[in-house]
């Protein structure tokens, strides 16, 4: 009798890997900047990977079960200027590796309309999938009139803007770190900040503000939703003490259920993964490895599709499918023919 060998489940696309620019300070613990990011406190090995577009990432994909990444700049201060040289630097980086990285440009969070010019440029004549947002603990300035233009340059050429909390600044590590030894630091800062900063607040301000009314067809991606999906009751129930005059005229429902993408970062269980689905629909779910933050094989995905909580179109949609869709991937231009110049 002869032992089958099991079928190997097809390759992830996994969105919103990390990526920092090789040439970017990365400064020390004795900065006297208390506003730069406080990337010092990765281990070495990680820091080289995050800079690493070539050989060695392509490596870790397969030892992953990548078949591509959607790569994003972890946020930090950043003015239009430095943001345009950091996205010609990685469009120009991943050009040999086209068929298995695409590229999020990163815009400048305290700057709308400069944010919306360079996101233009960038899906316009470069060959970028979308845009990140890095935003603080509010989210209020996302409600500056300058965004508006970020939100009709994203309908126009159907690309997503993601919502990316910005890397803890030097200033914010005595919170974190709070009298623990400096062994501790690195790991609570570094998974912990998105959890600590992260709040339903910035999304409410933008539902309540009607953007999603003057901009039906934004599609925003949610790069750490945390608890933000158990907290869906608690939002419709804020909302219905709200005077119907004074509320927007979609329903939040609808603007949740079309308008908003949620990643898996934050799943690190099969329970987790089973709260997240329940709480949107699944073409609005991406994956997302957190590599090289964490480097997480496929093993949840594989859990998950031995569940059968899903069907197998369900989780072909989770694993790559939906991120075909979103980020335009058939028919990408690293598919045949040259990739445009910048």
């Amino acid at each position: 009798m002869t032992t089958r060998t099991p079928t190997p489940l097809p390759n992830l696309i996994a969105c919103l890997e990390s990526y920092i620019n090789p040439a970017l300070p990365i400064g020390t613990s004795l900065s006297n900047d208390p506003s730069a990011p406080a990337l010092h406190i990765l281990p070495s090995s990680t820091l080289s990977k995050l800079k690493n577009v070539g050989p060695a990432r392509a490596k870790d994909m397969r030892s992953l079960g990548h078949s591509r990444q959607i790569l994003s700049h972890i946020p930090v201060p950043a003015n239009a200027t430095a943001c345009a040289k950091f996205n010609d630097a990685l469009y120009a980086s991943i050009q040999l590796n086209s068929e298995k990285l695409e590229a999020l440009a990163m815009l400048p969070a305290n700057d709308g309309r400069e944010a919306a010019r360079e996101l233009a440029r960038c899906v316009g004549k470069g060959r970028f999938v979308g845009g990140v947002l890095g935003v603080g603990t509010g989210g209020v300035g996302l409600l500056d009139e300058g965004f508006e233009e970020v939100w009709s340059v994203a309908e126009k050429y159907r690309v997503p803007v993601v919502l990316r909390e910005m890397w803890p600044s030097s200033a914010e590590l005595a919170e974190y770190q709070a009298g623990l030894a400096d062994t501790m630091l690195a790991p609570v800062a570094t998974h912990m900040h998105t959890a600590h900063n992260h709040s339903p607040l910035k999304i409410l301000h933008l539902y309540l503000s009607s953007v999603f009314d003057r901009h039906p067809n934004l599609r925003l991606i949610i790069s750490h939703p945390g608890l933000l999906p158990s907290l869906l009751p608690r939002i419709e129930a804020i909302l219905d003490q709200i005077p119907a005059a004074d509320k927007p005229k979609r329903p939040y429902l609808d603007v949740w259920q079309h308008n908003f993408y949620l990643t898996t970062t934050d799943v690190l269980d099969i329970s987790t993964m089973r709260t997240l689905l329940e709480q949107i629909p699944i073409d609005r779910v991406l994956y997302v490895s957190n590599y090289p933050l964490e480097e997480r094989g496929r093993e949840i995905m594989d859990e998950l599709k031995d569940s059968g909580f899903l069907t197998n179109e369900e989780w072909e949609r989770v694993a790559w499918k939906n991120a075909e869709l979103l980020f335009n991937l058939k028919n990408s231009g690293s598919k045949g023919g040259s990739a445009k110049r910048m």
